[in-house]
């Protein structure tokens, strides 16, 4: 079958894995607002208020109370292996507009907290970090000073008001937690609003809390909220061989400059200078591209850096009756001489960009699913994944 480069060309061309910024609570701004602010300046005091009323809402969640539910969330996730030993997992979000206070879009703050499974009470703040080096002089000097210490001790308990106490203005530590403030534009009539954000996280069982709360409603109009409890089992890439999630795109696009660590949790499918727009719905109409995108991690390589990865790309057409096998693409191969040299997939920053962009003119209106086989033939291990979409007239 004919296939078109024009999808993933872009995507083949950048092999480097994600870099993550820590996983802290910030300002962010949604990258269609017209007026971004300064990501670390500091919130106004309704602002302030905002996100502690948010944080208020995701512990008593956590704790197991009722959670403000007024109006459905819906949530799709990815898996893709990031730098170090995290995993980057971007997150499609979707809102039915007639269940807000302004169905046209509206502001929104947006609260995402990153949990271990179970957890149901914030853990400790960290303690304040301390120089060892000024430790070791501090502890030099303490036998020397402690008469004098003690006299001044003595002055200062005199003038202490009690229950005073230092504070570090610490937070307690998640595996990530990151808050937004979004503008959210009108939806297409008959479609929900979509929001992606993305978070990464070492491989592992976790809760995700998803706390939305609407802005600037009318005077005395109470502002709706609602909170998703989401379980996510986060996969180890680290030394297996295996593959990130099967995304089905609506086009793959260009940026004029590559996505900072900062700011990729507004760009949860950018790849430095590519951005990825997935299809939520999984819906193409016969005169669009199925674009597929993958990426495979650890596979066998030889002492002299060989390796031999193999791909195929199958369609069956699903019906009430069952499926039956449509049509399939050529076997797509990744080797030293197409990848060309000094290509390393063990590198700590590399992995294998597959993919394919298939033209869906002679695809009947049906649904289908398509099942990828990546095949290590070094170490003769077979991955299957398979996901299902739809054609329409």
């Amino acid at each position: 079958m004919a296939l078109s480069r024009g999808g993933f060309g872009v995507w083949l061309a950048g092999a480097a894995l994600i870099a993550l910024a820590s996983g802290t609570v910030t300002l962010a701004q949604n990258q269609n607002q017209s007026k971004p602010q300064e990501k670390n300046a500091p919130p106004s005091q309704a602002q302030a208020q905002e996100i502690q009323e948010l944080v208020r809402v995701a512990d008593a969640a956590m704790t197991g109370q009722q959670a403000p539910a007024d109006f459905p969330i819906q949530f799709q996730n990815d898996f893709l292996k990031a730098q170090g030993d995290r995993v980057w997992v971007p997150m499609t979000l979707s809102v039915d507009p007639s269940k807000l206070t302004s169905p046209t879009g509206e502001p929104l703050a947006f609260y995402v907290r990153v949990a271990p499974r179970g957890m149901t009470t914030p853990p400790a703040a960290p303690a304040p970090a301390v120089d060892s080096k000024d430790s070791k002089e501090r502890d030099k000097k303490k036998d020397k000073d402690k008469d004098k210490d003690k006299d001044k001790d003595k002055d200062k308990n005199k003038d202490a008001k009690p229950g005073a106490a230092a504070t570090t203005g610490s937070s307690p530590a998640y595996p990530f937690e990151d808050l937004s403030f979004l503008d959210v534009k009108p939806a297409a009539a008959g479609q929900p609003i979509r929001i992606l954000r993305g978070f990464g996280a070492p491989s592992g069982q976790y809760d995700v809390y998803l706390v939305m709360r609407e802005r600037n409603v009318p005077a005395g109009t109470t502002p709706k909220t609602s909170v998703l409890k989401q379980p996510v089992d986060v996969p180890d890439y680290r030394t297996e061989f295996s593959t990130s999630s099967v995304i089905l795109a609506e086009r793959v696009e260009t940026l004029p400059a590559a996505i900072t660590p900062d700011t990729q949790a507004e760009h949860p499918y950018a790849f430095g200078t590519t951005e990825i727009v997935p299809s939520a719905e999984k819906k193409f109409s016969k005169s669009q591209e199925l674009i597929v995108l993958l990426q495979i991690y650890n596979p066998m390589i030889t002492p002299d850096k060989k390796f031999n990865i193999e791909t195929t790309y199958t369609f069956f057409q699903v019906a009430p009756e069952g499926e039956k096998r449509f049509n399939a693409t050529a076997p797509q191969a990744f080797t030293n001489d197409s990848m060309g040299p000094g290509f390393d997939p063990s590198a700590p920053d590399r992995s294998i960009q597959a993919g394919q962009g298939i033209p869906l003119q002679s695809f009947p209106a049906a649904n289908y699913r398509l099942e990828v086989k990546v095949t290590d033939k070094l170490s003769a291990k077979t991955l299957t994944q398979s996901v299902n979409f739809s054609v329409t007239p």
